[in-house]
């Protein structure tokens, strides 16, 4: 399976069965949990097996999610630079590892209690939003089926995220990597589905350079703008540059 085709079957898993995360994908994510945290200043992911409470009796939850009992806690020291958008990176790379093995998976950014969630926080760490674990099941309720209508509803094609929509197809002819990058994009999970990530090309150093960003005023925007970069790096096999509206490959042309 190719990295657009693993990106485009994620989908945001909001009913899941009872049964417990099999020991083997545990470890799996445990083992990249670790590495993410012991690599990336400022992340301090944690797993957090059957534990339903966060989400358990919140009102704004309420008919959304069944059994929502397994979490990744996006624990991250509030300090450290570009957090909010390693944070969403790293996440996405968790969230791929967990669609290749199986699990469905879904970003919670507020409804849930913070108070409940088993995450141990030092001085100056906060939860930035939860990523739900689980095994998808067959049912889903009625507040799920019509957040699945709302998601389609808003749905973008690829080329609505470059800016400006009207250059897209004459940026592609001349940077074919772009294509597969834009698509990639696409396919990524967005808070609310406010989708507010903007590709653009600006030139640095005499040479054309594929970028990313947001509007910044809302912190968490950031999150999906390091979501977005993890998909276009992984379908592209590049390496971005940390930061708003910084390249999202050919770092070291800009460095």
């Amino acid at each position: 399976m190719t990295p657009l085709e693993l990106l485009s079957r994620r989908r945001s898993i909001r009913s899941f069965t009872k049964e417990s995360l099999r020991p083997e994908h545990v470890k799996r994510l445990k083992a990249l949990i670790t590495m993410i945290n012991t690599h990336q200043q400022g992340l301090k992911f944690q797993l957090i097996t059957e534990d339903p409470d966060p989400l358990e009796g919140f009102s704004k939850s309420y008919g959304v999610f069944t059994n929502p009992s397994n979490y990744v806690a996006a624990v991250v020291d509030t300090a450290a630079p570009d957090v909010y958008e390693r944070a969403g990176y790293y996440a996405e790379q968790l969230v791929m590892s967990a669609v290749e093995s199986g699990i469905g998976t879904c970003f919670v950014g507020g409804t849930y209690k913070e108070d409940r969630v088993k995450a141990q926080l030092r001085a100056g760490e906060r939860i930035l939003f939860l990523v739900l674990l689980g095994y998808p099941s067959d049912n889903t309720r009625l507040m799920a089926r019509v957040m699945a209508k709302f998601v389609h509803l808003r749905h973008m094609t690829p080329d609505q995220f470059f800016e400006p929509e009207s250059e897209a197809v004459s940026a592609v002819e001349r940077i074919p990597i772009l294509k597969d990058g834009l698509e990639a994009v696409s396919y990524a999970p967005s808070a609310l589905n406010r989708r507010p990530v903007r590709i653009f090309v600006k030139e640095i150093n005499g040479e054309e350079m594929v970028c990313a960003k947001v509007d910044a005023s809302n912190p968490k925007n950031l999150i999906d703008l390091g979501i977005a970069k993890y998909n276009y790096n992984f379908a592209t096999g590049t390496e971005c540059v940390w930061g708003n509206g910084m390249p999202l490959s050919g770092g070291e042309s800009y460095l």
